[in-house]
This record gives C-alpha cells, sequence and structure tokens, in this order.
C-alpha cells in the first residue's frame, strides 16, 4: 500500500524536463551535454525546487505536489500473507517538492542504455478515496473511505529505458518503453478511516497489527506496486516526450 506513494512519479519525468534549453525553452532551464550528468542531476534538482508545485505547461511538466492520481489498484494475491483488492480514486501524492535527485546516469546518442536515477525523499504522503476488501497477516479488512499512507525518509531508485522515434529531419523524439521502480523508506504508516463500517475496535487492532508490521505488509506488496508505478510513470514520461525532439533537448544530440 505504502510504496506506490512514492513512485517515481518525478523520478521518470524529470530525467527529460532537467535538460531543456533556456533559450529554446520554458523555464530558464539549462540545456546539457548529453552525456553530461552532472548538468542532468543540476538541472533535475532546479525543476523540483522550482516547478514541483506549479509544473511547466510548456514543457508537458505536470504539477508534482501535490501530484493527482486517478486511479491506482492492487489485486490479491492467495499465496501472499497480505491478500487484497485496494483502489484508490482521485487521490493526491504530497510532498515530492521536498526530494532531492543523488544522482543520476547520462544518455547516449542512440538511447540504448538505459538511465538510473536516485532520489530521496524525507516523507511522501498518498491521500484520498479507497476501498479495500482482503486480508492482512492474521486479519480480515475491509474498508471504504478516506484514507492516508505515509513514508518517511525514502529512497526512490528507477531504470527507465527508450527508443529513438524519428518523425522527420532533426526531429528525434524518444519513447520509454520500460519504468522499474523500487522503494526503500524508513518507516511507513497507515491511516484508514471506515474500516469494518466504522467499528472502532476492529479499526484499532487493524491499524496495531500493520503499522506494527509496516515492513513486512510493505515487503509483500511491492511487486505489485512497483509494477503499476512503473507504468504509470511511463506514460506520464511519454506525454512529456512527445513535446520537444532530442535536437531541442541537448546541446549536442
Amino acid at each position: 500500500m505504502d510504496i506506490f506513494i512514492i513512485a517515481l512519479l518525478i523520478i521518470s519525468c524529470l530525467n527529460m524536463y532537467s535538460c531543456g534549453s533556456s533559450s529554446d525553452l520554458p523555464g530558464n532551464i539549462t540545456k546539457c551535454e548529453i552525456a553530461d550528468e552532472k548538468c542532468l542531476l543540476d538541472g533535475m534538482n532546479y525543476v523540483i525546487n522550482n516547478f514541483a508545485t506549479t509544473g511547466i505547461k510548456e514543457l508537458g511538466l505536470v504539477k508534482l505536489d501535490p501530484l493527482h492520481i486517478k486511479k491506482f489498484s492492487l489485486a490479491k494475491n492467495p499465496n501472499s500473507p497480505v491478500s487484497i483488492d485496494m483502489t484508490f480514486s482521485n487521490a493526491e501524492l504530497v510532498g515530492l517538492r521536498s526530494s532531492q535527485v543523488k544522482r543520476t546516469s547520462a544518455f547516449t546518442r542512440d538511447l540504448g542504455r538505459p538511465i538510473v536515477l536516485e532520489m530521496f525523499s524525507p516523507k511522501l504522503t498518498l491521500k484520498g478515496p479507497y476501498s479495500i476488501d482482503g486480508k492482512v497477516l492474521i486479519l480480515p479488512i475491509v474498508g471504504k473511505g478516506d484514507a492516508e499512507i505515509s513514508l518517511d525518509n525514502v529512497k526512490v531508485s528507477a531504470i527507465a529505458k527508450f527508443v529513438p522515434v524519428s518523425k522527420g529531419p532533426q526531429q528525434t523524439y524518444a519513447k520509454a518503453i520500460e519504468v522499474k521502480i523500487k522503494l526503500e523508506p524508513s518507516r511507513a504508516t497507515y491511516k484508514l478511516n471506515n474500516l469494518f463500517n466504522g467499528q472502532k475496535d476492529l479499526s484499532d487492532n487493524l491499524h496495531v497489527l500493520i503499522n506494527e508490521n509496516w515492513r513486512e505488509v510493505f515487503s509483500e506488496l511491492q511487486p505489485d506496486i512497483f509494477g503499476a508505478m512503473g507504468l504509470i510513470f511511463k506514460s506520464v514520461l511519454n506525454k512529456a516526450l512527445s513535446k520537444y525532439p532530442l535536437e531541442q533537448l541537448f546541446l549536442d544530440p
């Protein structure tokens, strides 16, 4: 439940946004040479620090904090001690504005090498309407209402693969074909309102169980969460990448 919060909403997007030219693109973003890792790293952090709460419409960069998530779902796994059907609808992810990119690899001219990115977020919180049904460890769980799931001190790593798409002379666009995400929080906290139709004793017992055993819950859910987040951010990435060709994003494409 916790990991999708963090996801790498930023991660995938910012790889490309950071490469803009101050003369060609909005936001006074410094144009980088395609293999200049430090320039790319500085550009990503510049975008987070200056545009996380506003986005850059001209670049296709959506507002990242809060980040709107239309729908996120997890399916039951009968072989797992944490087996739930859980859906968030029209949720918001809060906290990306305080994130910092720690490392990024450089692009290659043919986009043949995956981009690896590492980021740190002090706190990320997913809030919004939810529904849940299934079991968590030894207890059944059912509920529908508002939820708030927080992750503290999150290490985010992502690997994104791209292919070039030619649309004419000097019109080479990058297309993300795969995005893999991994999250490592120091703590996860769950608040799920209206569990068990508002039965407080059952709700209190369930919250004690999942918050005391947050690491086990997180571990069981992470394969589905990482996979779903990768798909979400691949979609977000490709929307942004369709705005400008590589020839306008780098000094030496």
